[in-house]
């Protein structure tokens, strides 16, 4: 049952969820692409009046050196990260997040199923949870955690408040999506897993032609 808004919410299952494009197909990371192909592709998403930041190079900027500092943050606390860029995921279902997507699709991984030192945590959105304007007296800002360390936060803090927002209808909260943390969010850097679950998913898919890169992003 869904808890009132700005409330804490019930303690997430253990499985990582993806949410992503049908006709794509999951686990396409966007920030492998040069930066170059990445506008072209955010400009042209605008153009067709699909849900995007309105400020492209801002976002970019975030979105690359967001990647970045996750990777070093990761290696600082242990981690070992296979990949550059990390495919994203979520602790717990979060529906809302269908609402990017014109037919949306989803997976779900068993958390054990990962190897600990290639999945990274922050409690909420990265672009909120690293974001220092934002960091308050609570243990959670600017850090990342292995996943029996975010199950630890969980079960001190519960999950982030929940946010309402659809971007397909345009709702949004009053703040600023991005300063909001919403939910825990998982960084998984190695392909292992989440190759299987594409070439699964792509086998499965009656009349799917797999893309051969992330341009269809």
């Amino acid at each position: 049952m869904r808890k009132k808004a700005g409330g804490p919410q019930a303690a997430p299952t253990g499985f990582l969820y993806h949410y992503f494009e049908r006709d794509i197909g999951p686990f396409r990371s966007f920030t492998e692409l040069p930066v170059e192909e990445a506008r072209q592709i955010l400009i042209e998403r605008k153009a067709a009046g699909k849900p995007g930041n309105p400020d492209i190079e801002g976002f970019l900027q975030k979105r690359y050196d967001r990647d970045e500092q996750l990777r070093d943050l990761f290696i600082q606390r242990g981690g070992k990260p296979e990949r550059t860029n990390p495919y994203y995921m979520f602790l717990g279902p979060h529906r809302q997040w269908r609402s990017a997507y014109d037919h949306p699709e989803c997976v779900k991984i068993p958390l054990g199923e990962f190897d600990p030192l290639t999945v990274s945590f922050t409690y909420g959105d990265s672009f909120a949870a690293l974001n220092p304007a934002l960091f308050g007296p609570e243990e959670y800002w600017g850090k990342v955690y292995f996943a029996h360390e975010i199950l630890d936060v969980i079960a001190r803090h519960g999950l982030p408040p929940h946010a309402e927002y659809n971007f397909k209808r345009g709702v949004y909260p009053k703040a600023n999506i991005n300063n909001l943390l919403k939910y825990v969010e998982a960084h998984v850097w190695s392909e292992e897993v989440v190759g299987r679950v594409r070439e699964e998913f792509f086998r499965n898919t009656p009349n799917h032609n797999a893309p051969s890169d992330a341009r269809r992003l």
